[in-house]
C-alpha cells in the first residue's frame, strides 16, 4: 500500500476546486471538503483490522472489497447523501468529489511494487489488480515498520503528492470566488 500521509494528501488536494463552491458553502464549512476527501482516501485500509484472518486472495483480505472502486462510490454517495440531504445538487457533487478522491486509493495501491495487488473492479470481477509501472514503494502496514523506512518510501511517493497538489491548486486558482458564484445564481 501507499502510506496514509500520500493517500491523505492526494484525495484531499484534488477536492481542493470544491472549496471555492457556494454550493457546497452552504453544506459544509470550505475546510471540510477537502479534509473529509482525504480521509475517504484512508478509509479503504480499514480491512487493516480484519484482514489477517483471510486468505490474501479473499474479498475481506486486504486490498479486497474496501479497495472496489464500486464500494467507494457508494461510501462516498452515501456521506454526501446524509451531510447535503438538504441539497440534491450539492449531494451530487460532492459524491463525484469525494468518489473521485476515495478511488486514487486504490489507483495509488496499484502502483506499488508490493502485495497481491487490488480489487478494483469486485464485486463485477474478483481479479487483483496492478499497473504495469509500480514506482511506489509498498509501505509497510506496522506503523513502527513504516517509520522505520519512511524516508525511503515517501520519496517514492512525492512526485504523486506533488502532482495531486499542482493539479488541486492549479483547480483551486481557476475557480470563481464563491461570492462571484453567488452574484451570479442570484440574477
Amino acid at each position: 500500500m501507499a502510506s496514509p500521509i500520500t493517500h491523505f494528501v492526494v484525495g484531499a488536494a484534488l477536492a481542493l476546486p470544491a472549496v471555492r463552491s457556494a454550493r457546497l458553502r452552504r453544506v459544509l464549512p470550505p475546510w471540510a471538503t477537502p479534509v473529509i476527501a482525504g480521509l475517504l482516501a484512508v478509509i479503504p485500509d480499514v480491512d487493516v483490522l480484519w484482514y489477517r484472518g483471510f486468505p490474501s486472495d479473499s474479498a475481506l483480505g486486504h486490498r479486497g472489497f474496501s479497495h472496489a472502486a464500486f464500494t467507494l462510490l457508494l461510501c462516498a454517495s452515501a456521506l454526501a447523501a446524509v451531510i447535503a440531504r438538504s441539497c440534491r445538487r450539492g449531494a451530487a457533487q460532492l459524491a463525484l468529489i469525494w468518489a473521485a478522491s476515495a478511488v486514487t486509493h486504490p489507483l495509488l495501491d496499484m502502483l506499488t511494487d508490493g502485495g497481491s495487488g487490488v480489487m478494483l473492479l469486485f464485486p463485477f470481477s474478483r481479479e487483483r489488480l496492478f499497473f504495469s509501472w509500480r514506482p511506489i514503494h509498498v509501505s509497510p502496514l506496522s506503523a513502527l515498520r513504516f517509520f522505520s523506512g519512511a524516508g525511503y518510501i515517501l520519496k517514492s511517493e512525492l512526485p504523486f503528492c506533488l502532482a495531486a497538489v499542482a493539479i488541486g491548486v492549479t483547480g483551486f486558482l481557476l475557480q470563481r470566488p464563491a461570492i462571484e458564484q453567488d452574484r451570479r445564481e442570484a440574477s
